[in-house]
């Protein structure tokens, strides 16, 4: 699954690049995703994120906590 089909399957509703970014910190790859939001969304052991059980729960969560600063 590419960063742009991860953010439409999470739920994000928010600014697209914005969402790419916040996706980069979550998984601690900074920018990445704003400039390749085809690449595909794995941890760092290369697993697809989508096939944690935990995703996205995890993922608005991070976004839910960053949005409150």
């Amino acid at each position: 699954m590419t960063a742009r089909e991860f953010l439409m399957w999470s739920g994000y509703e928010g600014d697209f690049e914005v969402g790419l970014y916040l996706l980069g910190q979550y998984l601690g790859r900074g920018n990445f995703f704003v400039q390749y939001p085809d690449a595909d969304v794995e941890t760092e052991e290369g697993i697809p994120l989508e096939t944690l059980p935990d995703e996205p729960a995890n993922f608005q969560e991070f976004m839910d906590r960053h949005c409150e600063d």
